[in-house]
């Protein structure tokens, strides 16, 4: 009697084999290669976020990473004089034989040689001092221009407060006494070496100088609260007059004794706002007065004030952590630093993006759960709700620009313009909300988002389990206790991915804010210390259009190119950082309703 193993294995063995094709369709038929593309699909996707990153980070660290400073020494060729040489802005080298800068390019090039065949010759980029208000000049150097490369230690590269970067040598340094200007400067503790030798004392005439800049804005705040708090005893002490001219001779008299308690207050506030007044006086004229000289090697040359350099360093006489420590300190006034006509910071335009999210999922939530409430628990779901169904799907493809039309003509043209007729009148015909502000941004990225917020919650709403709803109405539950207390709980996770694809999509919106209230430059940030504290009517700055500004509108395509990449990595960090708590609440939520939906 034969083993069944045995016959099963001989039956095997003699049974045909089956085709290449016929296994490669059952293959196809049970889903093999779906796994292997759906991985591939994963890798490619994690490549590109990768490859993203990489590119905004390596592209925006040439920026604040201190590069090394290079003194170009240039030769005269047959027909060509480094006389001749001008900058890409058509400005005169600063030397006749040097040029001091940094290096940020290398290519090789074409060039006609004399026997008719193409050769090819290496050019550099070299950014030197700026003289004529731009960030920076710029001037290609072929390699036959170049006869010597050095690299002094004591080159200075300053950054200027009205976003000019400087290059050069220090020669002398102004003295804090007389105002002239000294070679050696002292430094305490004996007499002084050469400035351009040892630039410590600059250094520490620059942190100097930045303490006085901020004991000068504490004192511009406290002298403006003097002001206001003189101002409101003035107006107390005039409405009191007036009020106790037609009273009896006791209350006069009692009125008497405060008005010259008032008029004593109003003395010592005048006399401790004069006193401040001076004391910034003083303060302005110390700013003012320092000074520092370039000159030589081929940098700038001239007097700069000091109370005009935002940063100075020498990058040729750092080591890797001090670069490193360099780096970080310019990221940090880059992120946390006020905006000026050279670029700046981007803090206030992180502020606005993240108020103007903030606002948008306020006013698109409510609205978003009520509507989708309705089409799936109210409505009665005939033609009429499947027609609008389809119609806030095809809304959420609506171009973005749009809804900045829309939120032109509606918010601001017509509601904007109903609000000043009523209330602010008087103000016309300047307007108070009849012009651009970060409601009626925020009002328009609400309506750009509300099918998405309307969709993925309706959907959320489809995946709690009817039982659920029969349960709590057997129970005794009414209506609306079943949707507040058991449907809307339970679909909370989907309301949280709503929130999510909407905050991802609005924050990175730039055409219809440039309608209804982003600027390049706004003065005032729109949350303050005055009443009312927020400030709708305000406009506001945004990571996006600053992006697009500094792409778009610069005039120095080199110089903002880095900017553009430094800018666009804090708005991928800010959405980032956004998503992630809204992830981290959805999944808070989906724990604490987990068997809901199950």
């Amino acid at each position: 009697m034969s083993h069944p193993d045995t016959n099963r294995a001989s039956s095997s063995l003699l049974r045909p084999r089956e085709p290449l094709v016929g296994r490669l369709q059952r293959y196809w038929r049970d889903g093999g290669p779906w796994g292997w593309l759906n991985a591939m699909a994963v890798s490619v996707s994690l490549v590109l976020v990768l490859g993203l990153l990489s590119l905004l980070v390596v592209g925006s660290f040439s920026h604040f990473w201190p590069s090394r400073l290079v003194e170009v020494e240039l030769t005269a060729q047959p027909g060509q004089s480094p006389t001749a040489l001008t900058t890409t802005r058509g400005e005169p080298a600063a030397d006749n034989r040097h040029l001091l800068g940094e290096l940020m390019h290398e290519e090789m090039r074409r060039v006609a040689s004399g026997e008719g065949d193409d050769a090819r010759q290496q050019w550099w980029l070299l950014q030197t001092s700026s003289r004529d208000g731009a960030a920076a000049s710029w001037q290609w150097l072929p390699e036959t221009l170049l006869d010597r490369m050095t690299f002094p230690s004591q080159a200075l590269m300053l950054e200027m407060r009205d976003g000019r970067t400087l290059y050069g040598m220090p020669r002398a340094l102004s003295d804090p006494m007389t105002g002239e200007m000294d070679h050696t400067p002292d430094v305490g503790d004996g007499p002084g070496r050469p400035l351009s030798e040892d630039a410590e004392p600059l250094f520490a005439r620059l942190k100097m100088i930045e303490s006085e800049r901020r004991q000068l804005q504490a004192l511009r705040l406290d002298s403006e609260v003097l002001s206001s708090r003189y101002q409101a005893l003035q107006q107390s002490l005039e409405s009191r007059r007036s009020a106790t001219a037609d009273g009896d001779a006791a209350q006069t008299q009692e009125d008497a004794e405060l008005e010259l308690e008032m008029q004593e207050e109003l003395e010592e506030v005048r006399s401790a706002f004069i006193e401040r007044e001076g004391q910034l006086s003083a303060l302005r004229d110390a700013l003012a007065g320092g000074q520092l000289l370039l000159g030589g090697n081929g940098g700038y040359e001239g007097r700069i004030a000091l109370d005009d350099i935002r940063n100075a360093w020498r990058p040729n006489a750092m080591g890797f952590s001090g670069r490193l420590m360099m780096t970080f300190k310019r990221f940090r006034d880059f992120v946390a630093g006020a905006p000026t006509e050279g670029f700046g910071g981007v803090w206030p335009a992180i502020f606005g993006t993240v108020l103007m999210v903030v606002l948008m999922s306020i006013m698109v939530m409510p609205f978003g759960v009520m509507a989708a409430l309705y089409l799936h628990e109210v409505a009665h779901q005939g033609r009429l709700t499947r027609l609008t169904r389809i119609a806030l799907r095809n809304l959420a493809g609506v171009p973005s620009i749009v809804y900045g039309v829309f939120g032109l003509g509606f918010f601001v043209y017509g509601l904007g313009a109903g609000i000043d007729e009523l209330f602010y009148s008087e103000r016309l015909p300047t307007p108070t909300f009849g012009t651009g502000g970060i409601l009626w941004a925020s009002l328009t990225l609400a309506l750009l988002t509300l099918p998405v917020v309307i969709v993925a919650t309706e959907e959320g709403l489809a995946r709690v389990p009817r039982r659920l709803r029969e349960g709590a109405l057997a129970l005794g539950a009414t209506r609306l206790e079943t949707l507040k207390r058991v449907v809307i709980p339970a679909a909370s996770p989907a309301l949280m991915t709503g929130l999510i694809l909407a905050v991802a999509r609005a924050a990175g919106e730039v055409a219809p804010l440039m309608l209804v209230g982003v600027v390049k430059l706004a003065p005032d940030l729109p949350l303050d210390d005055s009443f009312p504290w927020l400030h709708l009517d305000r406009k506001f700055m945004h990571l996006g259009h600053q992006v697009y500004d500094l792409a778009f509108q610069s005039s120095d395509a080199f110089s903002s190119r880095p900017l553009v990449y430094a800018t666009a990595l804090v708005l991928v960090v800010v959405i980032l950082c956004l998503n992630l708590s809204a992830i981290r609440l959805r999944h808070m939520l989906a724990q604490r309703y987990k068997g809901a939906t199950e």
